[in-house]
């Protein structure tokens, strides 16, 4: 044979032995040799993001009505169909206190991994090492995006622990006519012009009530006593009575008989014929009220204390347990259900306004409120009234319980009951012997 011949066959023998060893070890699912020695494995390399991860169950305690549960509920369903590997158990705690339920949760085996909290119970929840950090989601812009009113109530101890989903704060209107048959510019800065504007009023149109107070809810009446910027941060902070706020509850008290005391929760439109009707000159209400006047109704307000800040922003986050095993899944889950176009779908269905600052501002300066968030709440809502200190939460259910004690709004508004509130909350009635009434610290309500 020559030798051409046999470096043909070497080669053609060479080239069948070269197919059939790709063949063997390519075939699907053939075992992988390992390089080091040891057993074959039979299994194929997991992909990351894949859908042969580990299922995981997300469980999600909120609390709010039903409608806006159901919104939720199919929000997340969305979010379910781009991660397959997911399940999330959705509980609705409205009834409940968060605290039992997360409790209860706990004890049954099945802690909640997230819970949406109202801003001012996130710091009690924290300091008692309930919860984790945020500070890995709110990071970089989307730290610098948030609302300062909102992010400094979930601040303690040098981190985040909340991530702002919305808020609903209390609103000072006025009666743009009235302001102007008054003879006043805009809303009056203090008191003192504020009683010179009702006087005047009153001597020309008299029956008018120059506000509305809702003693019904101690979260109206520490926005009423901010009425005034001066007096935003002591009523937000919920320290004593200022000079001023004291002024206020006695001329409140005097000219009972004239004031308006509707519920805007439940009475709105009877609130909002007051002022149409030339009726009265203010009142608080929540932004989700403003929120659902037409357009002709709101054309007849001015919002007051435009450059901030509110007394009670009312704003709603995110937290994560410390009991929850899955943080880079909960956290994934927070930060979609906290962009931008989810906010602004939630504001459109709801009125509760958006935490961020570019969501706030990005909408067309002349969309209807129903469609945009409004412009001019974002300079009262970028200066917190204030960052409470750890008794704050005491504070407040002190306060709500002096504001029980007066009987709401079927009960007349009496210059015994003015006099009796301020000698509680500034600690002039069972006082202890020795102690200071000027700290920020109020006394328990009497019984």
């Amino acid at each position: 044979m020559s030798r051409r011949k046999v470096v043909i066959l070497l080669l053609s023998v060479f080239t069948i032995c070269s197919a059939l060893l790709v063949s063997t070890s390519g075939k699907p699912g053939s075992p992988i040799a390992p390089s080091g020695g040891g057993t074959p494995s039979s299994q194929l390399p997991q992909v990351a993001n894949g859908d042969d991860q580990e299922p995981i169950t997300l469980s999600i305690a909120v609390s709010m009505d039903e409608t806006e549960f159901q919104y939720w509920i199919k929000s997340n369903e969305r979010y379910l169909q781009t991660h397959p590997r997911v399940t999330v158990n959705l509980t609705n705690i409205r009834d409940e206190d968060p605290d039992a339920a997360r409790k209860k949760a706990s004890e049954a085996g099945e802690p909640f991994d997230i819970m949406l909290l109202d801003n001012d119970r996130v710091r009690e929840f924290a300091m008692r090492g309930e919860l984790l950090p945020v500070d890995e989601i709110v990071t970089g812009d989307f730290a610098a995006d948030q609302l300062e009113a909102l992010t400094d109530m979930v601040k303690w101890n040098g981190s985040l622990w909340g991530v702002p989903v919305d808020s609903n704060p209390l609103l000072n209107i006025w009666s743009k006519q009235l302001l102007k048959d008054g003879g006043a510019a805009g809303p009056p800065k203090d008191l003192a012009a504020f009683k010179a504007l009702a006087a005047a009023l009153a001597a020309s149109k008299p029956g008018i009530s120059p506000f509305n107070l809702n003693s019904a809810d101690a979260r109206d009446v520490s926005a009423w006593l901010g009425l005034f910027q001066a007096d935003a941060k002591p009523a937000a902070e919920l320290s004593p009575f200022t000079a001023a706020q004291q002024e206020q509850l006695r001329y409140a008290a005097e000219h009972g008989k004239e004031l308006t005391r509707y519920d805007p929760l439940l009475q709105g439109s009877e609130l909002i014929r007051a002022i149409r009707e030339n009726k009265l000159l203010s009142a608080v209400i929540p932004w989700t009220v403003y929120f659902r006047l037409s357009d002709a109704e709101r054309a007849l307000l001015s919002i007051g204390s435009a450059n901030g800040p509110v007394v009670r922003s009312n704003g709603r986050s995110f937290v994560l347990t410390a009991e929850t095993d899955k943080p880079a899944d909960v956290r994934e889950w927070i930060r979609a259900m906290t962009e931008s176009a989810a906010q602004l779908a939630r504001y459109r269905a709801f009125g509760r306004l958006p935490a961020r600052v570019s969501v706030m501002t990005g909408e067309f300066g002349f969309n209807e409120v129903a469609v945009r968030p409004p412009h001019f709440l974002v300079p009262m809502l970028q200066a917190a009234a204030a960052a409470p200190d750890p008794p704050w939460r005491e504070r407040w259910e002190r306060w709500a319980a002096l504001c029980a004690s007066l009987g709401g709004n079927a009960r007349p508004f009496t210059a015994e009951a003015a006099e009796r509130m301020i000698a509680e909350w500034n600690g002039e009635l069972g006082q202890p012997a020795g102690a200071a009434k000027s700290g920020a610290e109020a006394p328990p309500a009497s019984s």
